[in-house]
């Protein structure tokens, strides 16, 4: 039963993560550049333009969201551990 019930959950997370993360290169596919208007050129004042921030913003969300799901993962493994220590 548990085991159905973590595969039902993994179902939704990797669901969740597809939605959330459109794409794992280091640049944004077009439909993205144009939706969010991501482009890498600055001003001719040499600052960054907000697209940049966007971006920077997006991966930033991208990276956390990683580290919450390794340090989930971690939380299972030692969940499970000590249900099989108490066996």
């Amino acid at each position: 039963m548990f085991r159905s019930i973590h595969i039902w959950l993994y179902g939704i997370v990797a669901e969740l993560e597809y939605s959330l993360y459109p794409w794992k290169s280091s640049t944004p596919p077009t439909w993205a550049v144009e939706r969010w208007n991501l482009n890498g050129e600055t001003n001719t004042d040499g600052e960054l333009e907000e697209s940049v921030l966007n971006y920077d913003w997006l991966k930033s969300h991208d990276d956390k969201i990683n580290r919450l799901q390794n340090e989930m993962i971690y939380v299972i493994d030692v969940i499970n551990n000590n249900n099989l220590s108490k066996k």
